[in-house]
């Protein structure tokens, strides 16, 4: 997927698997210039974006079936999901 127009990262403050992933956003910005991260515990249209596309895009229905959240991710185009490993 070479012509991204949008990207967004989901976490969650109270998720320790997020932590490194926000703390590489505000440490090294020029590696997410044009992507937006939205914080689902801080703000109830992110919670409600998020769910949204939890609810819809088939990436995260492995996710779903096994109990988890589903953070940190990222949603690309607003149909593709991919999830951090490792930053």
């Amino acid at each position: 997927m070479d012509n991204i127009k949008s990207t967004e990262i989901f976490v969650s403050d109270l998720c320790p698997h997020c932590q490194v992933v926000i703390r590489d956003y505000e440490n090294h910005p020029e590696k997410y210039d044009g992507t937006e991260m939205l914080n689902i515990s801080k703000n109830l249209s992110h919670l409600k974006r998020f769910l949204k596309y939890r609810d819809d895009l088939k990436g995260y229905e492995e996710i779903k079936a096994t109990g988890k959240i589903g953070v940190p991710s990222k949603v690309l185009d607003g149909i593709e999901v991919e999830f951090f490993e490792e930053v």
